[in-house]
This record gives C-alpha cells, structure tokens and sequence, in this order.
C-alpha cells in the first residue's frame, strides 16, 4: 500500500485514531507500506524548524520507495487528460502519486477526497482508515 502525504501528516498528530491505526499499519506484517520522494517532500515541507525537518525526512528512510521512472511521467500526462477530460481538476502532485500506485499495482491510503474522484479514472484502489 502506498501510504499518502495526508495519512502521514495525521498520523503525526499522535492522539488521533487515525494515527493509532496507521501505526497499526506499520507495524503489521501482513502490510508492505511504500511511500515516494515526492510524498516525502510534501510531508517535509511542513516543518517548522531545521530540526523537525530532519526528524520527518528520517523518519521515511525505513520504508520502500516507489522510484518515479521515465514511464510514469508519460503515463501521468495521460492520466491528468484523462482527469480534465472527465471534468476533474487534479494537481500534478496528486496525479503522479496516483499513477505510482496505478503503475506499481498498488493500493493508495489517503484522506484526500480527490483521489477518491479519480481513483476510477486510474483504476486504483483507495484505502480508508
């Protein structure tokens, strides 16, 4: 499962239930969690100070990434017509994330409804907390 900028962002907010069941998640081994460069810079870019910055961007260093290739950036292209030609607006972001997942046959763990919208559009599967 390839687990999205937003479920990492609440997570961190140690007392919600959604961070009990992502650790849940984590810890399981039933689940392989990915994640990718790109979800690991959204996620940094919320830190306040240099040394919070570090301790979010180390923190993903335990976890397999999802590497963007030459293929994904094409498909993304595609994917992103396909979105506008259906009348969804997506971010580029949002839209290379869920092509990872489309390309690598694996589901997305999101709290961001526009995944929810597209994930028909990309054939992906959306995983809830």
């Amino acid at each position: 499962m390839l687990v999205d900028s937003s479920v990492w962002i609440e997570a961190s907010r140690t007392k919600s239930k959604e961070s009990k069941k992502l650790k849940q998640i984590l810890f399981s081994p039933k689940e392989i969690i990915y994640t990718s460069k790109i979800i690991q810079l959204e996620v940094s870019q919320g830190a306040k100070t240099r040394e919070q910055f570090s301790i979010i961007w180390d923190g993903f260093l335990g976890l397999e990434f999802l590497e963007i290739n030459s293929t994904h950036w094409q498909k993304c292209a595609l994917n992103f017509f396909k979105c506008r030609r259906a009348g969804i607006t997506v971010s580029t972001i949002d839209c290379l994330i869920g092509t990872l997942a489309q390309q690598n046959n694996v589901s997305l763990c999101t709290f961001d409804k526009i995944f929810k919208k597209i994930s028909p559009i990309l054939g992906i599967e959306i995983v809830e907390l």
